[in-house]
């Protein structure tokens, strides 16, 4: 298992994934707090507002996510109600 240099626990592989849903009406995070990294199934980037992973709950940063896998850690992604018809997955 590696490591950030804030100490959170990454991989360089994906093991388990499922789908984001409901953006337009609930914040998405998954059970236990567990962090996860984005993957983009459109073909344009995504703009996102999220909380990564050593982030305080109240603290949050928006940015663009690339068609893939991206490399940021998030725990949580803020709703958003035009956040519709995106096909987003999670994976740790």
């Amino acid at each position: 298992m590696l490591g950030t240099r804030s100490g959170e626990q990454v991989s360089a592989q994906i093991g388990r994934m499922g789908s984001i849903t409901n953006l337009t009406t609930a914040d998405f995070s998954l059970s236990n707090g567990v962090c996860f990294n984005i993957k983009n199934e459109n073909l344009a980037p995504v703009t996102l507002e999220v909380q990564l992973a050593g982030m305080a709950d109240d603290e949050t940063v928006t940015t663009q996510f690339s068609s893939g896998w991206n490399p940021e850690i998030v725990k949580r992604i803020v709703k958003n109600a035009s956040l519709s018809n995106l096909n987003l997955k999670w994976g740790y």
